[in-house]
């Protein structure tokens, strides 16, 4: 295996962790510096100048890349399995709202429950917010899921009786 040593940080290292380019004369080139050592001096240090040399440009291009991954983002009603039972929820953004469960110690969330998410699901794909609200409330009504009680403090209190809840006597 071919070596070399880094004019920067004066290492013997491998020719995989350096950057190969074919210049114009169809010959490869092999950077000076190492993988490392050139996003340090290049990469990073150009990218930090630009970004201080055109705040604005950076903030439209940062905002731009945002609402292009919340367009990705599935929406609809979700289903979570946790450490301490199922959760029934409904979203715009089904990636970023269980990224929030797993990470977020917010009210609502399941993190905040002291639970961990340990699977998720999209049950139902609906764009619309009225239609994906009803199909939420009926899955609720349907799995009773432990972690949506906030929802409904009396669950215990209530007892299934002909496929409706009842509150018990």
């Amino acid at each position: 295996m071919e070596t070399k040593i880094c004019t920067k940080c004066n290492k013997d290292l491998p020719l995989t962790e350096y950057y190969t380019i074919r210049n114009k004369n169809s010959k490869d080139y092999t950077y000076l510096y190492c993988r490392k050592c050139h996003y340090s001096k290049m990469t990073k240090a150009t990218s930090e100048k630009w970004r201080k040399e055109n705040p604005k440009r950076w903030s439209e291009d940062v905002m731009k890349a945002t609402k292009a991954m919340f367009k990705r983002h599935r929406e609809g009603v979700y289903l979570i399995v946790s450490t301490k039972g199922l959760y029934i929820g409904s979203t715009d953004k089904y990636e970023h709202r269980i990224y929030q469960h797993r990470n977020s110690n917010f009210k609502g969330n399941v993190k905040y429950k002291g639970a961990t998410v340990l699977y998720s699901t999209l049950l139902v794909e609906e764009s619309d917010p009225v239609k994906r609200l009803k199909i939420e409330k009926k899955y609720i009504e349907l799995l009773r899921p432990a972690l949506n009680k906030r929802d409904n403090p009396d669950w215990e209190k209530e007892k299934r009786v002909g496929g409706k809840y009842i509150k018990k006597s």
